[in-house]
Formats: structure tokens, sequence, C-alpha cells
């Protein structure tokens, strides 16, 4: 739960996670852009006012619907909530396919693209260090890099590959080539975004391995 959220009791958690789990497949159904506060309050039985009475606001509600998809892509990849550089290390052997892990996450996203609406809609909003939405994007931003950096490395080591960028420059050319797949996908969804995304890594994944060979 979020710092200062409301209902702190077990009852009022329980209401938080209905809300935020109904919120969640409401948009990933409906659309986020068909999606209101009303829909929303009909489906946990009780008012607008009473939805938000868990929330500071309805972007803040609409954060914690990011956050919570988050936390079950992570739970379906490395099968813990709490996700951790060490319990990567043990599921990454030299069999680990990065390029599957990442076509499966954008079909994945091309079956929910409510949700993708969504984190586009929010993640203009984050330029406002005012909307909780600036905090979220803030930390999920340098997560996510110190994550998939740790994996590009760990990943080079196993094949024995040598970077000609750092991991961190790597895991940013892969969070803009994914944030700005997204966008041209929402523009145009005959972008086949899996196949897009796939090819992209095949590319980045072969270049990798490719230092080692050319310097032998």
């Amino acid at each position: 739960m979020s710092k200062g959220s409301r209902g702190s009791y077990p009852k009022g958690i329980a209401k938080r996670k209905e809300i935020l789990d109904s919120a969640l497949h409401i948009i990933a159904e409906d659309g986020f852009n068909h999606t209101t506060l009303a829909k929303i309050s009909q489906a946990v039985g009780i008012s607008e006012a009473g939805v938000l009475h868990y929330f500071h606001s309805l972007d803040d509600l609409l954060v914690e619907v990011l956050r919570e998809r988050d936390m079950q892509d992570v739970d379906t990849f490395s099968g813990a909530a709490v996700p951790s550089t060490e319990i990567l290390d043990t599921i990454i052997d030299e069999d680990w396919d990065p390029v599957k892990i990442v076509s499966d996450l954008t079909k994945k996203n091309m079956m929910t693209p409510g949700l993708v609406e969504l984190y586009a809609h929010m993640s203009v909003k984050a330029s406002d260090p005012g909307n909780p939405a600036h905090a979220y994007f803030t930390e999920r931003g340098s997560f996510e890099r110190k994550f998939v950096g740790h994996l590009v490395e760990r990943y080079s080591q196993l094949h024995g590959d040598s970077l000609s960028a750092s991991p961190e420059h790597v895991a940013r050319i892969i969070q803009a080539l994914l944030d700005g797949l997204q966008i041209q996908w929402l523009l145009d969804n005959s972008v086949d975004m899996e196949a897009v995304a796939t090819e992209a890594f095949s590319m980045l994944n072969v270049s990798l391995k490719g230092n080692t060979q050319e310097e032998q």
C-alpha cells in the first residue's frame, strides 16, 4: 500500500485491493477511454466518493492500478511478488532467452490495450512533479534500468560477450524502444508490436554476441 493511503485496517485493505483489481479489469476489458469512476464504483458496490476515500485522487487510483499491473507481471516473470537481482540470478542460465521474454510481455500488452492507453496517458502527466504519476514513473524507470541492466550484464557474462555500451545505456535503449513502440501501436493498431519488438531484440542480441566474435 502506498504511504498515506486510506483504509489501513484489514477491511479497508481488502476493499482497496478489490477496487484496484476491479479498475484493472475494467480498463483492460473496456479500454482506458471508456472507463469511468462510476463503472468502478458500481463494480465494487460503493459510491464514487467511497472509491476515492481509499485514494488521494483519481490520478492516485490510476497510478496504483499501474503498480498493481507491474506487480502481477513481476510475479508471473520471477515467481516472486518482491523481485530482486538475486532472484533473477537463480532463473538465468545459458538457455535463458531474453528475446522470448520481451516477445511474451509485448504479446500480453497487445491483449490489454486499455492498460497500454492508461500507461501512455499517465506518462504524459508524469512531467508534472506534483502529480502522483511523476513519482511512479521516476521510480519505475530507475527500477527497470537496474533490473534490465543486470540482466544484460549477466547474460553477456554467461555467453562470454563483451558489451559495447554500459548495461545502463543498453537498458535505456530497451526502455525507449518499448515505450516508443507502444505509442506507435496506439496510433496504428495494425503495427505488429510483438513482431517488431522481437526483431529488434534479436538484432540487439546478435550485436552483443558479435562483439566477442569480431575481437577474436
